[in-house]
């Protein structure tokens, strides 16, 4: 379908589809032109917009998320807070499913959750905003990220770098690289993600740096805190990363 916005200017905009940083407008509608960091390409315009089921969750700058300090109590339910220590959300391991009967969803993962690890981020209503597969038992980790409709959001994978080093790969739903998740130390809390030019776009840290503690239950808890203006589809994968750390991604880094 396409759509049209009367009355506005033409230039490079961020892709209402969410497949892309940015998509070029000319004045009466959407073109094909696409733009991912330096690389430019062509992909039509079409498909649900991707403001139209998106979660304000997804838009939280600043989010805190229970950590386990316990590893039996790893597929517990956990609370994600905002700043003012109010509920956002909630991290839960998914029921054993079959996938959705719906032509949209083109999933090449089927919910077997006897060869999978299911996680899903839920708002304050209990509706699912993003889904997380992480396969069991394969040596370099990966893990599929699904938004709200059970499209491909694109996948966090694990890269053995030169002199042994680690990081976790942010790949779009067409492959491409997006940035990733680095640290010196995975023990030592200082996680920090670089987008595909290298700049700093979120931290994942235990520091409380302008957050009054007394609102939290826990100082066990890690922040989680994302640049503002971070263009999806980027943005999705920097906040299933973050709030799944310890479940989908650190698992595979400290061979858990």
């Amino acid at each position: 379908m396409e759509v049209k916005r009367q009355g506005q200017v033409e230039g490079w905009r961020e892709d209402p589809y969410g497949r892309h940083e940015l998509r070029f407008f000319d004045g009466t509608r959407w073109t094909p032109y696409v733009r991912d960091g330096d690389k430019n390409g062509l992909d039509e315009p079409g498909g649900p917009l991707g403001d139209s089921a998106r979660s304000p969750l997804l838009d939280e700058d600043v989010l805190v998320v229970e950590r386990f300090t316990d590893l039996g109590r790893r597929w517990s339910d956990r609370s994600v807070l905002r700043p003012d220590g109010t509920k956002a959300g909630m991290l839960r391991r998914a029921a054993p499913a079959a996938p959705r009967p719906t032509s949209r969803v083109k999933s090449t993962v089927v919910r077997d959750h006897t060869k999978n690890d299911v996680v899903e981020l839920v708002d304050g209503k209990q509706a699912v905003v993003l889904t997380l597969i992480r396969p069991i038992g394969v040596a370099k980790g990966w893990v599929e990220v699904r938004d709200s409709e059970g499209r491909d959001a694109g996948r966090i994978v694990q890269q053995i770098l030169r002199r042994n080093e680690m990081t976790f790969a942010f790949l779009g739903a067409n492959g491409q690289f997006l940035g990733d998740l680095q640290t010196d130390n995975w023990v030592a809390w200082d996680l920090q993600v670089m987008d595909s030019h290298g700049r700093r776009v979120a931290t994942i840290t235990r520091d409380w740096a302008g957050l009054d503690v007394t609102k939290f239950s826990s100082p066990d808890d890690y922040v989680v805190r994302i640049r503002e203006g971070v263009h999806e589809p980027l943005r999705t994968l920097v906040v299933a990363c973050a709030l799944s750390l310890e479940i989908v991604v650190r698992a595979d880094a400290r061979g858990v």
